[in-house]
């Protein structure tokens, strides 16, 4: 991002009816990708959007605040959606003006939101650096508002749903996991272009939806938890498998991985059965199968990279692994989908 000079603070006001657009970029890497215009002189960087397919937009803010800017934004005739907000840097203020409703996007935090249409204002503070990855979605478009689904959602968001016109909003926020903080990195790193670098993107803000959803509706899950387990120390199994997860290309030792979660390695052994149904290096070679399988199908991708990206050290390895939990081998796998 362009340094921004320091100024003498101020406020600037935007009524915000439709983003104001730049020319498309020829910058290597984000040829797919929309470069909003930032209000200026307040602001120095880039928001840059992808339409990732129908109903689901991918938004990444890396963005220079020199002074304090006000968007006012008029969203009436929009429909319901969620967005889901993953912030490593910054703080955003951001009010409902019908309900006087106000909440707080923070560094570290991962928050959701529902908004029914209405006005809305957002207030960036000056001389900060906002580097915010948001998802929009439409929860029909991947099947969020099914009967099956809503009945697992939390009450507030559920009301939320069911509020329809009455643009009854919702919103809360809690601290991203080590994974989670790992995927949004992954994905400002992008090292793709092109075709390939769609697939990646979708791919990757898919699984933060999944990442997400999964940490939302593990209260259920924990109580569900043989009793010799509590609360904290199903929280710290959990936390234990993001930090596995985030290291899966050199993973900790179960010592390490006890110690960082701050259990023993019997607790932290009983805790994965019983929560998961698997051993820790039982879940964690489930998840590099299942990564490989994703990997396998971009393009351009080889055996090797495949095997190193998952954590293997030879490809012949990586091989005998994936046809023994398959009973294909990698390039089987391949060409039968069309590689």
């Amino acid at each position: 991002m362009q340094s921004c000079h320091s100024v003498k603070a101020s406020t600037l006001l935007l009524k915000e009816s439709q983003p104001r657009k730049l020319q498309a970029s020829t910058a290597p890497g984000i040829s797919q990708a929309e470069l909003l215009q930032l209000p200026e002189p307040g602001c120095c960087g880039s928001i840059r959007r992808w339409q990732l397919r129908s109903g689901l937009e991918l938004v990444i803010h890396d963005v220079g605040f020199r002074e304090k800017v006000v968007v006012e934004r008029d969203s009436s005739s929009e429909s319901p959606q969620l967005g889901l907000s993953f912030c490593l840097s910054g703080q955003i203020r951001g009010m409902v003006a019908d309900t006087q409703q106000s909440h707080q996007f923070q560094v570290g935090q991962v928050s959701l939101g529902m908004a029914n249409g209405g006005k809305r204002r957002v207030e960036y503070s000056e001389r900060q650096r906002i580097l915010l990855v948001h998802c929009h979605v439409q929860p029909e478009t991947i099947g969020l508002f099914t009967q099956e689904s809503i009945g697992q959602w939390p009450q507030a968001l559920r009301e939320a749903i069911a509020a329809g016109e009455d643009r009854l909003t919702y919103f809360q926020s809690t601290p991203m996991t080590p994974l989670m903080t790992a995927t949004v990195r992954q994905l400002l790193q992008c090292p793709f272009q092109g075709i390939s670098q769609r697939l990646y993107m979708e791919s990757k803000t898919l699984e933060l939806m999944s990442l997400y959803f999964d940490r939302l509706l593990s209260g259920d899950r924990s109580q569900q938890s043989e009793s010799n387990l509590n609360r904290d120390e199903v929280d710290r199994i959990y936390d234990a498998r993001d930090v596995l997860l985030s290291r899966i290309s050199h993973p900790p030792t179960l010592m390490e991985l006890a110690h960082q979660a701050g259990l023993n390695d019997r607790k932290l052994k009983e805790g994965f059965r019983k929560v998961f149904g698997t051993t820790v290096f039982g879940y964690l070679h489930n998840h590099r199968m299942q990564q490989a399988q994703q990997l396998l199908l971009m393009p351009e991708t080889t055996i090797a990279s495949v095997a190193q990206a998952v954590g293997y050290r030879s490809p012949e390895a990586f091989s005998v692994a994936f046809r023994r939990t398959f009973e294909i081998s990698p390039k089987a796998y391949q060409l039968g989908n069309g590689r």
